[in-house]
């Protein structure tokens, strides 16, 4: 009798243990949950990019080298309807496009906070471009010259600032010490010799295919990627921003210049990290 009850004993100590284990098992399993969770929340791009290219890229063995100057081909075709999130949009070709860049910047509008505080403002855009993307070539992707800038990016405008230079943010100068000033004049005066409008470009690309959308999801500043597609125009909302290099916004003054016309971009083609995106 005495086995009997050692043997029922052990059996019961044996099943408190496992389901201990089991207990413990699914905690660590709701903690790793969580953290990826709180992960793809805060900076989604990186599991993005642990799947995306797998699922969505091909090998490619073209390898990607920085532009010098992005390229231009005028050509002459009929609007198209484009669909994306059931909105149906009319696109005006203008102009085939291809560059290759470093990213200094990405703003993502499709993200949650920006739809609820920018989508009231942004209205179907959002949905036809849900990121917007500044992007360096020539001299300023060279990465110890790169690394000299830093870059903002507020409501579809993007702007390069040289590292450790006191800008003014407000009407107000900035009250600066002798010292100081000194010191951001040097810095400004070093980052400034590599400043070249033509080497640097705010892009609204539109997503030609779901595809291209997870490649440019994936992007993060400092990444070197290569962009294919039509500059166009939005004629339904009068967006007419995509066909030269030279235009100008009219009526606009940003920090004490006239910025050129953003590129809107409908994307063909990305090549990133070895995989190619069409």
């Amino acid at each position: 009798m005495n086995e009997i009850w050692q043997k029922q004993l052990d059996e019961s100590k044996i099943r408190i243990l496992e389901k201990k284990q089991r207990s413990k098992y699914k905690s660590w399993l709701l903690k790793i949950g969580v953290c990826l969770l709180i992960l793809y929340l805060l900076f989604p791009q990186y599991l993005r990019r642990m799947v995306y290219p797998f699922m969505f890229g091909k090998p490619t063995a073209e390898p990607l080298q920085i532009s010098v100057a992005d390229e231009f081909e005028d050509i002459t075709a009929a609007p198209f309807k484009y669909t994306r999130g059931g909105q149906v949009y009319v696109l005006q070709p203008r102009t085939k496009y291809k560059v290759t860049g470093r990213v200094g910047i990405i703003d993502d509008y499709s993200t949650l906070r920006n739809r609820i505080f920018r989508g009231q403002f942004q209205g179907n855009y959002i949905n036809l471009v849900p990121r917007d993307l500044f992007l360096v070539i020539g001299k300023l992707a060279d990465p110890q010259v790169f690394k000299l800038f830093e870059f903002e990016h507020e409501e579809r405008m993007g702007t390069m600032l040289c590292k450790g230079v006191e800008y003014s943010k407000s009407f107000m100068p900035k009250m600066l010490s002798e010292k100081e000033y000194q010191k951001s004049q040097e810095k400004y005066k070093n980052c400034q010799r590599y400043m070249n409008g033509a080497d640097l470009n705010n892009y609204h690309p539109i997503p030609a295919n779901e595809r291209i959308n997870k490649a440019l999801s994936m992007l993060v500043a400092g990444d070197v990627v290569h962009l294919e597609g039509i500059l166009v125009d939005v004629p339904a909302m009068r967006l007419n921003t995509g066909t030269r290099k030279n235009q100008k916004h009219k009526n606009q003054v940003v920090s004490g210049y006239e910025p050129g016309m953003c590129f809107i971009l409908y994307t063909t083609k990305v090549i990133l990290n070895g995989r190619v995106y069409e």
